[in-house]
This record gives C-alpha cells, structure tokens and sequence, in this order.
C-alpha cells in the first residue's frame, strides 16, 4: 500500500522560489564576481556600455532561472539527463547570440552611429 502525500510536499513541489540554498548564493556570488571582472578586464568607461553590459548579465540570470524551472518540469516527463543536456545547449546558444548582440551594439557605440 503507497503511503499518502502530505500537503506539505506537495506546497515545497510548486514553490521552488522557497527551496533558496546556501549553494544558490554561492553561485549568485560568483556569477557577479565574474561580471565585474569581464568589466574591468575590458576597461569599459563609457555609461551607456556598463548599463547594457549590467543588463545583459541580469537578463541572462533571469533567462538562465526560467529555464531551469522549465527544464525541471521537463525533467519530470522525460528524465533529467534528457533535461540537463538540452538547457545546457539552450543557455550557451543563448549565451553566443547574447555575446555577438553585445558586440554589434558596443561596435556601433564606438563608432558612433548611435
């Protein structure tokens, strides 16, 4: 005979914004080191290009944490290695396309045709 569910389970299953680990803010740490230093690294001066720069590091976070909600959910249907592959092909394609984005805008910045 299976044992019943409890309705705390189920409440920690939907709320995975609750379920924040100490190795969550390791990462967060360490993905905000590495931002600052790609920052300083290319001696970025100009305001325009630190916001877009700032902007795109968070955007990519917020990008990179929906994903791994969905891949979760996906995860749960058709296994988690299945899951782990594909959102780590999608968060690197969106990582190139992201970087050659960012190039193009720094690129017309610097020679001014905005």
């Amino acid at each position: 005979m299976a044992a019943p569910r409890s309705a705390a389970a189920g409440i920690r299953r939907l709320s995975p914004l609750t379920n924040l680990r100490v190795w969550h803010l390791v990462v967060l740490v360490v993905y905000v080191a590495v931002a600052i230093q790609q920052m300083q690294a290319q001696r970025i001066g100009d305001p325009l290009l630190i916001g877009l720069a700032s902007f795109g590091f968070v955007g990519y976070g917020i990008l990179g944490w929906v994903g791994w909600c969905l891949a979760r959910s996906y995860a749960d249907r058709h296994g988690r290695l299945q899951a782990t592959v594909i959102y780590m092909i999608a968060m690197a394609c969106l990582f190139l396309l992201a970087t050659i984005i960012y190039l193009l805008l720094e690129y017309a910045h610097l020679v001014r045709y905005f």
